[in-house]
């Protein structure tokens, strides 16, 4: 891809599916995540042990979502890191995303990540079942 080429150590993973008509062999978009080379060893050389998960509705003739994953820099900016383009926020859309982002960023069980979303039911049920990479809990408390 292009994109690879063009920007090393860049992460690029595609899924599609096959349509179901035999007599063609054609395929349909599912999903695709990208994480950038560059800001992936910008992420790693500053390690600052947060990250904020988020999703947002794309509109228009090809819906569907859109699933960030952005850190702090050394200034407390916000640093994207990773994205997704996917059919859905649903678990599996949301599991599979944590599962690129892990393996991107070598998170293991024990990692000292915090992890900052909106509390999406959704999130919280892929946080449980991704093979035992993270932990889990959630603070109510607000700052006023």
């Amino acid at each position: 891809m292009e994109l690879q080429a063009t920007n090393v150590g860049t992460t690029v993973k595609l899924e599609v599916v096959n349509e179901p008509n035999s007599t063609r062999e054609t395929r349909q978009f599912k999903r695709v995540y990208i994480c950038l080379g560059a800001l992936k060893k910008g992420f790693k050389a500053g390690l600052r042990d947060i990250l904020g998960l988020d999703g947002a509705f794309m509109k228009g003739p090809f819906p569907g979502q859109v699933l960030t994953a952005v850190g702090l820099d050394s200034n407390n900016d916000i640093y994207p890191l990773a994205y997704a383009i996917v059919e859905t926020e649903n678990m599996s859309s949301w599991k599979w995303f944590l599962e690129c982002l892990g393996d991107d960023l070598e998170l293991y069980s024990n990692s000292n990540f915090t992890f900052m979303s909106d509390r999406q039911k959704v999130l919280f049920s892929s946080f449980c079942i991704t093979n035992s990479l993270f932990v889990y809990d959630c603070c109510n408390d607000y700052v006023e």
